[in-house]
């Protein structure tokens, strides 16, 4: 193994040409460490070099107001000092591997972890909260100083400001050859409802959630789609239960969950803001996609009040809603219309996979069901001598056996 000699510093008639060699050298090497962080800086190796073959964050960024801005200005510590500045270019080397390996995730900050964890300092060392007027939407009341109190920090709310997605996106991730989805954008009522809530303030992050904390006085709190025709009561309806399953589906519940309503912002909330840790209140927050958009407004006893039962139906109503609807037909029949019919189609019709194309009530419609799919399937619900007991006695002494 070559052994690194340091013995021309000790011969007098030689150590002026190593002094001045390696005063050279350290020079070149300081020099290309310069350039290459100065190159490694700039857009153009952001974009072209780290980040090429992800097209679509690099669009998103130029689609923004800050497409003038250099990407340093926010993916570096403010006044980092030289060590930090380094150590966090050595860092992205990793990111530069991926990408020349074609071994990346999409989409790019997938969660937003970058906004969730930024610090505020890295906006206002531009934006002067103090000097700047605050230009909010019409009907909306955003009070910056309280959320700088409780450490909400501008990336929580402003995650997307630098990479407006405004277009389809065309990317493809390597690895799963999924499509590349859209990031959520936190500037909507339903991110705000992360921190919010219509239940009481307890614990954790739970901000008032009441009209008048954030809108001003006429502005239209009912939103377009409870103001279309058909919204009531038949489209209220479809709408929750969509939402219900979008919920489900984005917290990695069951078609199940989504039908019992086992899933709210405030249970989502509960259950993952559990503390601050030690990069703010971000990285605590319930996902955006998880909170439930109807209850930004109505607290989950608002159905059940409106209902008389609760709702959406727990996971175990199919086994105790027969007696509630002998008991409460006229609850079921406004919002399932003619109770009867509606019973009739699911328990004699889906249930059996049968079809009925007779609109007569089932009672005198039965005849022709059992002609065509036999009795066997009666007896799945009915006593062998249901039939006998009903067609002897007559249906009404027979709806006094059940």
């Amino acid at each position: 193994m070559p052994r690194v000699s340091f013995d021309g510093f000790k011969d007098p008639v030689r150590r002026p040409r190593y002094i001045i060699w390696t005063g050279v050298g350290v020079l070149v090497l300081a020099a290309v460490m310069i350039v290459a962080l100065g190159v490694t800086s700039t857009r153009w190796f952001c974009a072209e070099g780290c980040h090429k073959v992800q097209d679509d964050t690099i669009l998103a960024y130029e689609a923004s107001p800050h497409s003038e801005i250099s990407c340093m200005a926010c993916h570096m510590p403010v006044n980092a000092n030289p060590v930090v500045f380094i150590l966090h270019k050595a860092e992205a080397l990793g990111e530069l591997y991926l990408t020349v390996t074609d071994n990346f995730e999409l989409p790019l900050n997938a969660e937003s972890e970058v906004g969730l964890t930024m610090a505020s300092t890295q906006c206002t060392q531009c934006h002067n909260l103090e000097l700047r007027p605050v230009t909010p939407s019409a009907g909306i009341l955003i009070d910056h100083p309280v959320h700088e109190e409780n450490e909400v920090t501008c990336g929580i709310c402003h995650n997307r400001t630098a990479h407006v997605e405004n277009f389809e996106l065309t990317l493809k991730d390597p690895n799963t050859g999924e499509p590349n989805r859209k990031h959520e954008d936190f500037m909507s009522m339903t991110a705000c409802f992360r921190c919010h809530t219509q239940g009481a303030k307890s614990e954790g992050l739970k901000a008032p959630g009441t009209c008048s904390a954030c809108h001003t006085p006429g502005f239209e709190l009912k939103p377009e789609s409870h103001r279309a025709d058909g919204f009531y009561p038949s489209g209220h309806a479809e709408l929750a239960k969509k939402e219900q399953a979008r919920v489900a589906k984005a917290s990695g519940e069951g078609t199940g969950a989504a039908e019992a309503g086992e899933v709210s912002s405030e249970a989502a909330s509960e259950e993952e803001s559990g503390g601050h840790g030690e990069e703010g209140i971000g990285p605590s927050l319930p996902k955006v996609e998880t909170i439930n958009e109807c209850s930004t407004c109505h607290a989950e006893k608002f159905c059940s009040d409106c209902h008389g039962l609760e709702m959406p139906h727990p996971a175990d109503f199919t086994k105790e809603h027969g007696q509630l609807g002998k008991e409460k037909p006229q609850t079921c029949s406004r919002c399932h219309g003619n109770a009867d019919r509606f019973c009739d189609d699911c328990h004699h019709g889906s249930e059996l996979e049968y079809e009925s194309r007779d609109t007569r009530p089932w009672l005198q419609a039965h005849p022709t069901a059992v002609k065509e799919l036999g009795a066997e399937t009666c007896f799945d619900c009915h006593d062998p001598t249901y039939c006998a007991y009903c067609h002897v006695n007559g249906p009404e002494a027979s709806r006094a056996q059940q």
